[in-house]
């Protein structure tokens, strides 16, 4: 991968206007996320029947879903950052393969053991396919629409999750369950060939080929129909990659040249804001009956939760493609994270308040980890886009297999529901002291060699 080169691809790419095929490669990727969404979730509405037709209590899948989390965990850990070495488009369809399948493969699971085994090799294709999709999604949105198409990409898992239990809820009675894991496997198995066809590779792979980049210059002419891609891309030296600081083994180009200091802080901002956001997912519902609503009514505002979320964060990454700058942004959405939380805790008996707050809470929560997520995606160097999205959000994992833990001693000790809450805001407050921490490296968009203005006047 050439810096001078993939920064004259950038400033191309924003001079011109955003291409059908820009809008076709998020539709798929959208598409394929709420997939991943959807089986990811899926497990959740399969326990209670399963646990019915197998005789077994509930409590007893509790290691299934351990196997899931940690599938997950490793999966965006040690497979998403293969994408950056072998491609991200490539890492992509294997993952999509990978989970497409195994989701049917549920169907034949016959006890625990199995399906945990089935669940943990599911969930490592799950945990990679996302980061390696968003650094795709970041490679061909133009700067000014980068966190707004990044983000609405990883709203999709988000609505797969959403989507999930509203298949779930219309067909389990008439068709059975199995139906919900035969569309969950099928529909990514069907989009295959739409990544193949239309999604080009990441362009740190497309600019490792020897000159003259016969793929990269196919992308352009589908990407940037009005761009010619000037001859001197081929005077560059091919060893400019190893002065700008790659490095063979993905997951150090982290920590070199000055990323380790913010690779950190980003690590402590992921995993801080998924135990917050799991504490919800995990606890809201019981919270909320416990303060005297309906299991409904609980039940009801959690999918609130989420589609507050949703809706904020589109909203708020329209408003953050406009400055330069998306670390105040950020550090906004936790603050008040915390707040809505502290306010849900003192309103924790009022049911319309209730309603403010939640809905308060999923806007900042869910919406800052969507828009983190299109932080990170364009805050790391090309070459290490899809290890820094991928382990950052394995490193979160560790706080979401925290918070329920967390959560469900609290209530075994009988701690007060607004104690409850007023504990989770210490999450948000850390989340909200590490971002203003997350700079890039002094001196990064130039590189030593050549700028981009030198690439096209060779």
């Amino acid at each position: 991968m050439n810096n001078s080169q993939t920064l004259a691809y950038r400033e191309a790419l924003d001079k011109n206007p955003v291409s059908k095929r820009t809008w076709w490669a998020l539709a798929i990727i959208l598409i394929v996320l709420i997939t991943d969404g959807y089986d990811a979730q899926a497990i959740s509405y399969m326990v209670p029947i399963l646990s019915e037709q197998w005789s077994l209590p509930a409590a007893t899948f509790a290691p299934v879903f351990t196997a899931n989390i940690l599938g997950l965990t490793l999966g965006a850990m040690l497979i998403s950052p293969l994408g950056d070495r072998f491609g991200s488009r490539n890492v992509l369809m294997a993952c999509v393969l990978t989970y497409s399948l195994l989701t049917i493969g549920m169907i034949f699971t016959y006890d625990i053991t199995s399906l945990m085994i089935v669940r943990f090799l599911c969930g490592l294709g799950m945990g990679a396919a996302m980061p390696n999709a968003l650094a795709l999604m970041s490679d061909y949105s133009p700067t000014r629409y980068r966190t707004l198409m990044v983000t609405v990409a990883a709203a999709g898992y988000s609505l797969g999750g959403m989507l999930s239990g509203l298949v779930s809820a219309a067909l389990v009675d008439s068709f059975g369950w199995k139906v919900v894991l035969m569309i969950g496997g099928i529909i990514p198995i069907v989009m295959l060939p739409f990544i193949y066809r239309f999604l080009p590779e990441a362009v740190n792979n497309l600019l490792s080929d020897a000159a003259p980049y016969t793929r990269f210059r196919a992308m352009t002419k589908d990407f940037m129909p009005g761009w010619n891609v000037p001859e001197s891309f081929n005077h560059l030296p091919k060893d400019l990659a190893v002065a700008s600081g790659e490095s063979r083994f993905p997951v150090l180009n982290l920590f070199r040249n000055g990323w380790a200091r913010p690779t950190i802080f980003i690590w402590g901002t992921y995993m801080s804001m998924m135990m917050l956001t799991y504490f919800y997912l995990s606890w809201l519902p019981v919270l909320l009956k416990q303060s005297g609503l309906s299991i409904n009514v609980a039940n009801v505002m959690t999918s609130l939760f989420l589609l507050s979320g949703v809706i904020g964060a589109l909203l708020i990454s329209y408003v953050a493609d406009k400055v330069q700058n998306k670390s105040p942004i950020l550090f906004t959405m936790f603050v008040g994270a915390a707040i809505a939380t502290l306010f849900i805790g003192f309103q924790n008996t009022n049911p319309t308040l209730l309603v403010v707050g939640v809905l308060a809470a999923g806007f900042c929560i869910i919406g800052g980890n969507l828009i983190m997520n299109s932080f990170t995606s364009s805050f790391y160097p090309d070459y290490a886009r899809a290890t820094g999205i991928g382990w950052g959000l394995g490193i979160g994992r560790f706080g979401s297999i925290m918070a329920p833990v967390l959560g469900g001693y609290l209530l075994a000790s009988n701690t007060d529901v607004s104690n409850i809450f007023f504990i989770f805001i210490v999450p948000a407050a850390i989340a909200s002291f590490f971002i203003l921490f997350v700079r890039k490296p002094k001196g990064y968009q130039a590189p030593k060699e050549e700028s981009a203005s030198a690439v096209f006047h060779h």
